[in-house]
């Protein structure tokens, strides 16, 4: 059976489902383009599945309170993979992958984030530990009451299950963990967003103290640019680098720059052939 890569739309997402999947691609974009990932991925999107991957694009809004939407794409999945299965026996393609139970998916099952999206990956990342820990013992002392009710209240009626991503490895590509001031280059204008409480939730200092305290991120893989100004000027990288140290499994630096992963009916091969290659490192090490 020939493999046509085509994006279908299923409720919360675009895939391009696989005849015969050997694994599954969640893909989160960056701001903007992620609003738009069959489009500004399409090139990734389409080496990933012509590699034997069914491809989730997930869209998302621009917002500043990144827990709702970080909770709001995981609590989508139940829905989005009965759609994926319903739609895969349809086509008449193999479908067993998509019966499998979320709490049990291993080294099939995988997360790409570019720029922001890594952001919200590594959110649900830091929410995996619910099945076995309260909210408070995760966030600790890191973010403040405003925040805790805020994700207690994006968490209502959601099957803990759906917000585990144990087990399944992310690539993380030129990430970056800002605040206000990425969003808002006025300086003395997002002063006075964060200053009235409207600002980028949780801030890059919050985000990073969940992480440290974090017993997580040990199937995590990190690709960087080397003339990525905007991961370097939010020192993303750098702080992923010397804080998770040991826990990262890949760290891989290519020729690029932070929009490198775009690309249409073109894009960088290189940076291809290398999410392919850490992909399957990764199934290994589950």
């Amino acid at each position: 059976m020939n493999a046509e890569f085509k994006f279908r739309p299923i409720p919360f997402a675009w895939v391009a489902i696989h005849p015969k999947p050997i694994g599954v691609v969640q893909l989160i974009g960056g701001a903007f383009f992620g609003s738009f990932p069959t489009i500004f991925y399409r090139y990734i999107a389409k080496r990933l599945f012509e590699s034997g991957y069914t491809v989730v694009a997930r869209p998302f809004r621009f917002t500043f309170r990144h827990w709702p939407v970080a909770i709001g794409l995981v609590k989508e999945e139940k829905t989005l993979f009965q759609g994926i299965l319903e739609e895969a026996k349809k086509l008449g393609y193999e479908y067993s992958i998509y019966e499998e139970d979320y709490s049990a998916r291993g080294n099939n099952y995988f997360w790409l984030g570019h720029s922001l999206g890594t952001k919200y990956i590594a959110l649900l990342e830091l929410l995996s530990d619910l099945e076995s820990k309260k909210l408070q013992e995760i966030l600790g002392d890191c973010v403040g009451k405003d925040q805790y009710e805020q994700i207690e209240d994006s968490l209502r009626d959601a099957e803990l299950k759906y917000i585990s991503l144990i087990n399944q490895p992310s690539v993380l590509m030129a990430p970056v963990i800002s605040g206000t001031s990425s969003a808002v280059p006025v300086p003395f204008i997002a002063d006075l967003v964060d200053r009235l409480g409207f600002g980028v939730l949780p801030t890059p200092e919050q985000t990073y103290c969940l992480i440290k305290n974090s017993r997580l991120f040990n199937l995590t893989a990190l690709i960087s640019f080397s003339k990525d100004k905007i991961a370097e000027e939010a020192g993303t990288v750098r702080w992923l680098e010397e804080n998770l140290g040991n826990k990262l499994l890949i760290d891989e630096k290519l020729p690029g720059k932070h929009l490198t992963p775009l690309g249409w009916l073109r894009g960088n091969d290189q940076l291809a052939d290398t999410v392919i290659q850490v992909i399957t490192k990764l199934a290994e090490r589950v």
